[in-house]
């Protein structure tokens, strides 16, 4: 009997790499205004900063210019993501600029991670759509499509998304890959 391979789509930023953290860096310079990182609670934070998204993305495709000082979100990500692999076919599914695609891929080498491939698409919300049967994602954007198209969405957690309900058997807020390893894992011993 042979084993159905899960697909499991992995996003970067707020997930692998903290990508924010330095976006607010740029913010504050460029800008003179302090914003804390728990203060990002809103998907779309940058509105509430009278900024346009084409501001918000110039700033964001600066961090990504800057690839050597994105931070991870954790540490041993390399070793975290492996060992997602052993559980099925793991792809970076990511809504990014293209022109940010060398630096990413950098700093994915840079940080050791492994994937099976790497899908670029126009907009997280675009996610749900793609035929994967579990999300490590931190979009709250991607909670109506998961729950309709029955696949699981593991919320990575993170200020913006705090205020989204985890209650579906289709939606689990995670802190950590080691805890989306376990979930997974979990799931393929039903």
């Amino acid at each position: 009997m042979s084993r159905v391979l899960l697909r499991i789509s992995l996003d970067v930023d707020g997930v692998l790499a903290d990508t924010i953290r330095l976006w607010i860096r740029l913010w504050s310079k460029k800008s003179g205004q302090r914003l804390d990182y728990e203060d990002v609670i809103e998907w779309n934070f940058w509105r509430g900063l009278g900024i346009t998204s084409e501001e918000f993305m110039e700033l964001m495709r600066m961090a990504w210019r800057m690839w050597r000082d994105l931070p991870p979100t954790e540490p041993n990500l390399s070793e975290k993501v492996a060992r997602l692999r052993t559980l099925g076919r793991v792809d970076i599914v990511t809504a990014r600029p293209r022109d940010v695609e060398k630096y990413t891929l950098l700093w994915l080498e840079a940080h050791g991670i492994s994937f099976d491939d790497i899908v670029w698409i126009r907009s997280s919300g675009m996610k749900a759509r793609l035929d994967y049967d579990v999300f490590i994602d931190d979009s709250p954007l991607l909670v109506d499509g998961c729950m309709l198209r029955t696949r699981i969405l593991l919320l990575y957690d993170r200020p913006w998304n705090r205020n989204i309900s985890c209650e579906s058997e289709f939606v689990r807020r995670i802190r950590s890959l080691d805890e989306a390893y376990q979930v997974i894992k979990g799931m393929l011993a039903r």
